[in-house]
């Protein structure tokens, strides 16, 4: 297949539950600067015939039935600013090899050519269609959400200055956010919901002054939320499903330890935890009554005065009764 002066294809909807070709022999797209095969329920693997698209700007291949991992060989294509791969079915690691896509990287790696087209192009992109007239409409993402990707976000990530939108939702990763996102200054959308990730929100992640959607809900995240911050202006929805978060806009973080002591309180109860005080109580129990006991089981003399002063009480008090009750009669 040979089709030199082909820059477009949109061909998404189409060739449903079949397979991505894995030809090596696909040749004649070397001009091609837009691949877009998405919700087709394509099977297989990212084919290594992509890496021969030197001049591929956007791969648009999300909702699919794509398997196996990130290829690292992405990174070999220059122009490559928008990649995107969610609702697959893809496993493994966020590959490092991904962090160092030049055209993420540097706006002087290479010199784009113009970006308006001779006709324009209708994408279908959130059940709206939409008509652009440039390909500059699409700005730089990463777009790997909805897959099971696993392991840490890597610190490298860093690099990708130019990046605008980093989707990484429901996926299992784990460890902490790393600070290095705060480095994406461009950042306009940050989704990192639905995964596995822990430790503290990053102060660091304020200096993403563009954010317009943000979103750590629903990982394993404690302490508080950077106050003094436009993190602080998102609705609950984006914290949601962090059970050890805390500060505005969730509830205050004093809540937070007054619910941990009432817990540590319910753990005593369960006999989960040491029960210091019916402890302490005992033994000033033992104590009190061997310091007033103990003399009288060791001493012989104290022992005889001891019980001679209480027979002497006892007829004291058995005459006062007796008067007391004569005197009524």
């Amino acid at each position: 297949m040979r089709c030199k002066s082909l820059e477009i294809v949109l061909i998404g909807s189409n060739f449903l539950h079949e397979r991505l070709p894995n030809d090596v022999d696909i040749v004649g797209f070397e001009n091609l600067r837009l691949l877009g095969i998405a919700t087709c329920q394509l099977t297989g693997q990212l084919p290594m015939w992509l890496s021969m698209l030197k001049k591929l700007e956007i791969l648009a291949l999300n909702g699919n039935r794509i398997t196996g991992s990130i290829p690292g060989w992405l990174s070999t294509l220059p122009r490559l600013r928008s990649l995107q791969l969610s609702h697959n079915l893809i496993s493994g690691e966020f590959p490092k090899e991904l962090c160092a896509l030049p055209a993420l990287v540097s706006a002087q790696v290479y010199q784009r050519d113009n970006d308006s087209l001779l006709l324009p192009i209708y994408y279908l992109e959130n059940n709206e269609l939409r008509q652009y007239s440039s390909l500059s409409y699409f700005y730089p993402r990463l777009s790997l959400d909805n897959n099971s990707l696993s392991g840490s976000i890597p610190i490298e990530i860093g690099r990708l200055k130019l990046l605008r939108a980093l989707h990484l939702g429901h996926n299992s990763f784990t460890g902490n956010i790393p600070d290095q996102i705060s480095e994406l200054t461009n950042l306009e959308e940050l989704d990192l919901s639905a995964n596995q990730l822990s430790g503290e929100i990053p102060a660091s992640l304020a200096r993403l002054h563009f954010l317009a959607t943000f979103s750590v809900a629903n990982n394993n995240l404690h302490g508080r939320i950077p106050s003094g911050t436009q993190l602080q202006g998102f609705d609950t929805s984006t914290y949601e499903g962090n059970l050890r978060l805390c500060g505005t806009p969730l509830p205050r973080c004093d809540h937070t330890t007054n619910g941990n002591e009432d817990k540590d309180i319910q753990n005593e109860k369960d006999g989960r935890t040491t029960p210091w005080f019916h402890i302490t109580a005992m033994f000033g129990f033992i104590t009190g009554f061997w310091a007033v006991c103990g003399p009288l089981a060791l001493n012989r003399n104290w022992r005889d005065s001891y019980f001679r002063y209480l027979n002497n009480l006892k007829d004291q008090l058995y005459g006062a009764f007796a008067v007391s009750l004569a005197k009524r009669r």
